[in-house]
């Protein structure tokens, strides 16, 4: 089979090589909210514009661990002790540490997640539930810290 070479016939350079400057993206926001292209959904590539639902599920996931750290150092006053070494740490710190780096932890995963998002998506079927779960577990830790504080009150 004979490979056949073609010479570049655009006089106009191609417009999908050119980068967009941040600051542009940030004001006049992007066109791209999701990817139309199969091989697009297997490489990391930032989105322009996400899904509404998106946004309000990691800003209720942050919510929840601001209120996990507050629960967790109510519960250190009443006499519990913290059984994550690392967290403990922390603790030792102060708590504006405590609080900063728990909240920065979760912030840095959830960007993390939602850079791969559209990879573990279209490799994994679970890929769309990581959010959902996120929140279940987050919403889990409250119930049983509310829990605690309500059977040692």
């Amino acid at each position: 089979m004979k490979k056949l070479f073609y010479k570049e016939q655009r006089l106009v350079k191609d417009r999908r090589q050119k980068n967009i400057p941040f600051y542009k993206l940030i004001v006049f926001k992007g066109k791209r909210r999701t990817l139309r292209r199969a091989e697009d959904r297997k490489k990391v590539i930032i989105l322009d514009q996400y899904r509404p639902p998106l946004f309000v599920t990691i800003l209720v996931i942050l919510s929840l661990s601001l209120l996990d750290a507050a629960l967790t150092l109510i519960l250190l006053e009443k006499g519990a002790v913290e059984l994550n070494p690392v967290m403990q740490f922390y603790i030792t710190l102060g708590h504006r540490a405590f609080v900063m780096v728990k909240y920065g932890l979760t912030a840095l995963a959830l960007f993390i997640i939602l850079m791969l998002d559209t990879v573990i998506s279209s490799r994994y079927r679970f890929g769309s539930l990581i959010f959902p779960f996120c929140l279940l577990a987050f919403g889990s830790v409250i119930i049983w810290q509310l829990y605690l504080l309500a059977s040692h009150s």
